[in-house]
């Protein structure tokens, strides 16, 4: 996807502010996400966002940093940094004497020193914005992510219909092996109809070869639902993580307008709009 549109440009100047204002004090406390990553936590999140702005992400792809899963998970993690803004401090940092966070207790063991109420405080304020504009930015690439994929798996079933209908037919002996290798050129998925070319491409298919096939086939379809279930719930944890932000947005819009951002301001309006639009058509 190309990045365009002032409104976008807008957001991301905003977010690369909030970026730039809490990277230094994760960095100083050794706030991070998670185990597997030992950067501060807003890097996490600002991977999405250079993902967006250097173009070179597919959102279209099921392992895209912008797929609607990681967008899912990113929207979850935002919200509970209102409740818990330190998060995992590094544990790593903790059993150095030497670090900022550790001090020692009475009894010579090492404690943690968690940031003052202080740091905390602003740790929630600036991500309760960045946490907006996050929302924002990325609600139409997570509904892209998750159309464009639940459009293929949808195709993908509705070839296993065919390929079933064909081999039905042909173990009935209401077609040949030629007219069914004919049908089975429709099919858009290249490893079935190839698979089943092979197995076609032989003059005889045995009773055996034909019940292999209605068996490879039904797994695949289990398969397609399960996948699909996925990307469904995560669409689903995007949409009301983003609906659940929006209830405290309006207090940040009328601050951009004030700031006269009124670009910035408008599209998380939009956007805003948007969602509660989606959100009535799902009965929220």
């Amino acid at each position: 996807m190309t990045f365009d549109g002032r409104e976008q440009v807008a957001i991301v100047e905003l977010m690369s502010g909030k970026y730039a204002q809490i990277l230094p004090i994760e960095t100083e406390w050794h706030i991070r996400l998670h185990e597997g990553d030992m950067r501060p936590r807003i890097e996490h999140f600002h991977d999405a966002v250079r993902a967006l702005t250097s173009g070179e992400a597919d959102i279209y792809a099921k392992n895209s940093r912008l797929s609607v899963e990681h967008l899912a998970y990113d929207i979850g993690q935002l919200r509970i940094i209102q409740d818990k803004p330190v998060g995992r401090i590094n544990r790593a940092t903790e059993k150095s004497a030497g670090s900022a966070l550790v001090k020692k207790g009475e009894a010579g063991a090492s404690q943690l020193k968690l940031p003052p109420q202080s740091v905390r405080s602003e740790i929630v304020a600036l991500y309760r914005d960045y946490t907006v504009f996050f929302a924002a930015l990325f609600a139409q690439i997570a509904d892209r992510n998750y159309q464009s994929r639940v459009d293929v798996i949808d195709g993908a079933v509705e070839d296993l219909a065919l390929l079933e209908q064909v081999i039905q037919q042909l173990a009935a002996g209401k077609i040949t092996n030629a007219q069914a290798m004919e049908e089975i050129m429709h099919v858009e998925r290249d490893d079935l109809r190839e698979r089943l070319q092979e197995t076609l491409s032989r003059k005889t298919v045995s009773a055996a070869e034909k019940q292999k096939i209605f068996e490879t086939l039904g797994l695949i379809q289990s398969n397609l639902d399960k996948e699909k279930k996925h990307i469904e719930t995560a669409h689903l944890h995007y949409a009301t993580g983003q609906l659940a932000v929006y209830e405290e947005a309006k207090e940040t819009i009328k601050r951009l307008n004030q700031m006269g951002m009124n670009l910035a301001g408008k599209f998380v309006e939009n956007a805003m709009q948007q969602s509660a639009g989606k959100g009535k058509g799902r009965g929220a």
